[in-house]
């Protein structure tokens, strides 16, 4: 028991936080897949999309357990490198090289 409770608390421990973009991203089943397994080992994962609305979005986010609360609309991709930053991400996946390129040491192209 004391094996199980400690591989939770490491599990925990070394959760990261992890967003995507969701057009071309997470919306594709690349990004859905890797969403999954990252949730699956622990990790907490956001959606962060330059969208105006959520709307479209909700419904494949909660497929893959992602939180409402996790997923922000932003409405540019200026707004959305400011919001993955302000939220402390440490891995933002996203298709727009100019997004991967303003995270330096935090953006991955997918």
């Amino acid at each position: 028991m004391y094996l199980c409770v400690m591989s939770y608390f490491e599990k925990f421990l070394n959760a990261k936080k992890i967003s995507f973009d969701y057009d071309g991203t997470f919306s594709k089943n690349k990004g859905f897949e890797l969403a999954k397994k990252l949730i699956e080992e622990g990790n907490s994962v956001y959606i962060i999309s330059a969208r105006s609305s959520v709307d479209g979005i909700l419904k494949r986010a909660k497929d893959c357990g992602i939180l409402p609360s996790r997923i922000y609309a932003t409405g540019s991709n200026d707004e959305k490198i400011k919001k993955v930053i302000y939220l402390g991400i440490n891995t933002h996946y996203d298709n727009n090289i100019d997004v991967v390129k303003s995270l330096p040491g935090i953006g991955k192209l997918i």
